[in-house]
């Protein structure tokens, strides 16, 4: 078995199934049978460390032949949009 490790980032994943490849990782099943599959918590861990904010860090599992198999995905910390402020606009009046 081969592996291959890929970063994908805020912009990519924005784009959503409209990427092969966001498609293509998506419709992999998850190495282990599911996403909570206590065995891979160690790798999933470096994972998230690898991965760019707002983004994700998969390892693929793959055959010789070079068909990916299976996933382990690791997403990296989650960073807040910033907010413009917006101006409330009142009409007349003192406001004390």
């Amino acid at each position: 078995m081969e592996f291959d490790l890929q970063l994908q980032g805020e912009d990519l994943l924005r784009m959503g199934n409209g990427n092969k490849a966001v498609r293509d990782v998506n419709d992999l099943p998850w190495k282990g049978g599911n996403e909570e599959n206590p065995d891979y918590e160690c790798l999933r861990a470096e994972l998230k460390k690898m991965a760019p904010p707002n983004g994700r860090a998969v390892l693929l599992f793959r055959k010789k032949c070079g068909c990916a198999v299976a996933k382990l995905e690791g997403w990296g910390p989650r960073r807040g949009r910033r907010h413009k402020k917006s101006l409330l606009i009142t009409g007349g009046g003192d406001h004390r």
